[in-house]
Parts: structure tokens; sequence; C-alpha cells
């Protein structure tokens, strides 16, 4: 084995040379297909970190809805929050709001609407558009949908804005106010939900506010955030044992999203590498053993078994792919590197705060592992084949 060894050693810069174009393929495969792989683990790493706090997957949803639910009123949402794993309860609200200066439309003939502040709970705002996602508001803080009749509201994004209300004065009785309130965020209204179309967020305090400081009397749905999403199954056994009616917050795109793509993409890594590995292998042990039929048959009557010469085509196979692997690995942690932060300064795919997996090692194993395997499998049948060949048929050929 030590003269195969220092005989693979003593070709190698030949052997580079002639197959240079199969190895700079090789190393661009898995260069890109690290590159996704390790993508991939970063958004998981990154949504893992993220979704207790910032999806619906911990939060609980009561209503009123159906018709033997329990009121939900300040008593009862009391009771709630003295719960065990309840970390805080949000009644949802609405009240009429919109843009009392002209001035702040974003078409000049072409009003708005209503706004309707909503009551802020922070895992239920879709993304941020402009601005970072509070955890909470301050009471003289609104955050605006970005799409509106007219136009966009980005424009409003840092400035102190008067809007407007209407004020319950009695029975079928209102007046108009205004309230001063600034834009700390524009986020993606593209997908309404129930909250409706356009509605504009704020503080507890300031729907309080806008209702004069009225209690109300119930509430038609409220929302319980729980310590973790492990623990909700068990909050709400004890929810619906106290007659709220209960459902989970969460919808599909929480649960799923962009993920289930991006796991779905990584699935397809790893065969890829090996087809192209089995791929390389093969073409590559029909160019040396094309280029080497003389000296192969030169070497047997030297002496050389066949058994020797096979692993001889294997051991220069698998230098060019390990060459190959660790080139592709070093550009595709570049690559990764760069991706990451395109994605996360441009805030593409719903994925923020993603840290670049620049380097992993198992990962890296894993795939320098799958290509030299698919390699030798490749290369295998016609090295075999070629190194029994007798020496008069390998000189004819």
């Amino acid at each position: 084995m030590r003269k195969v060894l220092r005989l693979a050693w003593f070709e190698r810069t030949h052997t580079f040379r002639t197959s240079r174009a199969l190895v700079v393929m090789l190393a661009i495969v898995v260069a890109v297909c690290y590159c996704l792989q390790g993508f991939v683990v970063s958004a998981v790493r990154s949504h893992a970190s993220n979704v207790e706090k910032h999806s619906n997957v911990s939060v609980i949803e009561l209503s009123t809805i159906r018709p033997d639910a329990r009121v939900l009123d300040g008593e009862s949402l009391s009771e709630v929050s003295g719960l065990g794993h309840v970390v805080s309860v949000v009644p949802w609200m609405q009240h009429d709001l919109d843009l009392a200066d002209e001035g702040d439309w974003p078409a000049p003939t072409v009003s708005p609407g209503s706004l309707w502040a909503t009551t802020y709970f922070e895992p239920r705002l879709p993304k941020m558009i402009k601005g970072d996602r509070p955890v909470s508001l301050q009471d003289d803080e609104i955050l605006l949908p970005d799409s509106v009749p007219g136009g966009s509201l980005r424009h409003l994004y840092g400035k102190t804005v008067m809007f407007g209300y209407t004020h319950i004065n009695g029975k079928y009785q209102g007046s108009y106010r205004t309230i001063p309130l600034k834009v700390v965020g524009i986020y993606d209204n593209s997908v309404p939900d129930k909250d409706g179309e356009n509605p504009s967020y704020v503080s507890e305090n300031t729907m309080d506010a806008l209702f004069d400081g009225n209690v109300q009397e119930s509430y038609t749905f409220a929302y319980v955030q729980v310590d973790s999403g492990d623990n909700v199954p068990l909050v709400q056994k004890k929810l619906a044992a106290m007659g709220f009616a209960v459902a989970g917050a969460a919808g599909q795109q929480d649960v799923t999203g962009i993920l289930a793509a991006l796991m779905s993409i990584g699935r397809f890594m790893f065969p890829i590498v090996l087809v192209c590995s089995l791929v390389f292998g093969l073409f590559l042990s029909v160019i040396w053993m094309k280029q080497r039929k003389r000296s192969l048959a030169l070497l047997r009557c030297l002496g050389y078994t066949a058994g020797q010469l096979s692993a001889l085509a294997l051991v220069q196979v698998v230098q060019l792919v390990v060459a190959a692997g660790i080139a592709g690995i070093i550009l595709g942690a570049g690559f990764s590197l760069l991706l990451a932060h395109s994605v996360d300064s441009g805030d593409l795919l719903n994925l923020t705060n993603l840290d670049s997996v620049v380097f992993d090692p198992v990962l890296a194993l894993e795939m320098l592992a799958i290509t030299v395997a698919g390699a030798v499998i490749g290369a295998l049948p016609l090295s075999v084949r070629i190194a029994h060949t007798q020496p008069d048929a390998l000189m004819r050929g």
C-alpha cells in the first residue's frame, strides 16, 4: 500500500491538471449545497430562538363567539391572569381613528379611511417595514399600516401626527376629537386578518383614553400569553374547564411559513451532492484510465497486483475529491455569509436576526464524507475492471 500512496502522490499534479474542469465543477456544486444547507440551519436556529417571543405559538385566544362561552370582562380576565404559566392577558378592543390633517394623507384627494385603533399585542403583529418591532407601546405611540387607500403611510414614520376619533357624549351622541400620537413603526398589512384591512395599533392606556376611561362591559376576544409553547395545552385545558371558549392563536404561517420551504430545500442538498459525486467519480475514472492504460500495463508487468492498481485509481480519485470538497466548503462558507447578510439586511423571506453558519464542523464533515463516498462508489466499477484486464489487452487499448 505504501508503494501505491507514493505513486499517487508523485502523479497528483498531472492528475489534477488533466481533470481540472471536473474538480472545479464538483467544488462549485459542493459550495452551493453547503451554502444552502448552512442557510437552512441558520434559518431554523433563528426561528427557534424567536418563535416563543415573536409568534402566536405560545398564545391562546379566548372568544365569546360560541353561545355558551363565558363572558370576557374585567373579572373573568382577572381570574385568567392568576393562572399558572400565564404571562399576560390582553383584551382585544377597537376604536375608530383617522388622520385628522389632510396634509398627512398619502394622496391629497383620497382619504385613507379609518385606521381603527386596535389594542397592541406584540406576538400577533406582522413583520415590520419601518422601525423596530416593539415589545410594548408607550401611551403616545402608534403603529400604522403600510398600505391604505391612496398609497402608503411610510412618510409618517417618526413623526407626531394628529389623529381624529369619535368621542361618545351620550346615547347616540358623539363629537369629533383629536389626539397626537408618534408613529414609531410601519407594519406590513398585505395579508389582512381579523383586525381588519388596515388597523393601527396603540397601547391599552391610549385605547382607554379613546374610550374616555369608560370600562368596557365585555370583550369579543382576549389573548393569553403563556410562558412557553410547551405549557399551552395545560393552560388551555384549565381555561376550558373554567367555561371559556379556547383556541390556539397560532396560524399556519406561524407554525410553518418559510421554514417549510427551507426544510424542503435542505432535504435535497445531500442527495444532490451524492449524485454529483457519483457522476464525478465515474467520469474521473474514465479519464484517468484512458490516459494511463499503457502505464497500467507496464505496472502489471513490474509486479503490481490488480488490487494495487485498483487502489491506485481510487486514491487518485479521493485526492481530487477531497481537494474539491475542501475548496467547495470554503467557498460555500463565504457564500453563506453573503447570503445571510443579504437576507438579514434586506429583511427578505420574513427572516430577521439571522446568524450565518460560516463554518459548521459537523455539516462540513457530512458534506465531505458524502462527496468522497459518492466519488469512490462511482469510480469503483471501472477501476476494478481495468485493473483486472490483462497487460496485452491494455497495450492494445
